[in-house]
């Protein structure tokens, strides 16, 4: 294989690692809040979106980004939390982001779905990766 720095490839079994603990960081930090702080905040933003059920919804989501999080964070049971999570994303994408620029633009800053697609596509690598290094799921 070509690579500028061949001795890095010694340690590729920890990248899987390495893209475990940032999607967890950053699906942690959106789930805890929810659990907490920002519920009822959550739980109006997605009645006015047009959900019926919406305190059903606001744990149904606080929960799998939680939970889901902790579980990819740690390492266990990471393919379920990733698959788990992929509904979710893949729901935002199509439903919540429907009509919203890729990118977002100086018209509508903050209005796109990159960011979302990023952790989609992040969470697809996890489901068919090892959970790398330091995983629970590893001896299993």
């Amino acid at each position: 294989m070509l690579t500028l720095f061949p001795q890095l490839l010694d340690y590729q079994y920890f990248a899987p690692t390495f893209l475990r603990l940032g999607l967890a960081l950053i699906i942690l930090a959106h789930g805890l809040p929810k659990l907490y702080a920002t519920r009822a905040l959550f739980a109006e933003w997605l009645k006015s979106m047009g959900f019926k059920h919406n305190h059903f919804w606001t744990w149904t989501v606080a929960l799998a980004e939680s939970v889901g999080g902790g579980l990819i964070l740690f390492g266990f049971l990471t393919q379920f939390a990733a698959a788990v999570l992929i509904i979710e994303f893949l729901f935002i994408i199509l439903w919540i982001k429907r009509g919203q620029p890729f990118i977002a633009t100086a018209a509508a800053p903050g209005m796109s779905w990159e960011f979302d697609f990023l952790i989609l596509m992040g969470l697809l690598a996890l489901l068919v990766l090892t959970p790398g290094a330091y995983a629970i799921d590893l001896p299993l």
